[in-house]
């Protein structure tokens, strides 16, 4: 299991806040995404069916271990436009964001070069 899938894992039952509210595995070209209610706009939803409809996605990138957002309604800023797993993360629960950031860190994984326990001198270009 990434470390994607990981922090995945740990936030989808917070989907689920009601007895209503459910989240829904959707097959997207043979991967396994999941479908529930908004976070983000769910709450500007005048009835208790519209509330409760599954209309935000995390969906999985095919031949890769990155997920991103998407939300139907896109009632709200946060929702109006897809986002990575990270940047959906990074909004919707920032403390538990900051974790997966560290561990991203710490496994080497950011995208932004591999970290070492032995940094790499440059040595200076003689003149």
């Amino acid at each position: 299991m990434t470390i994607t899938e990981k922090y995945l894992q740990m936030i989808l039952p917070t989907f689920a806040v009601t007895g209503d509210q459910r989240v829904d595995t959707k097959t997207v070209n043979g991967l396994i995404g999941y479908s529930f209610p908004c976070p983000f706009c769910q709450f500007l939803c005048e009835t208790e069916s519209a509330k409760n409809k599954r209309v935000a996605y995390l969906l999985p990138h095919k031949e890769s271990f990155s997920w991103t957002f998407y939300c139907h309604r896109k009632k709200t800023l946060q929702c109006q436009t897809s986002r990575s797993f990270s940047n959906f993360l990074a909004i919707y629960n920032p403390s538990l964001f900051k974790k997966y950031q560290m561990e991203k860190y710490h496994s080497g994984t950011t995208g932004k070069g591999h970290n070492t326990a032995d940094p790499k001198v440059v040595k200076k270009a003689k003149k």
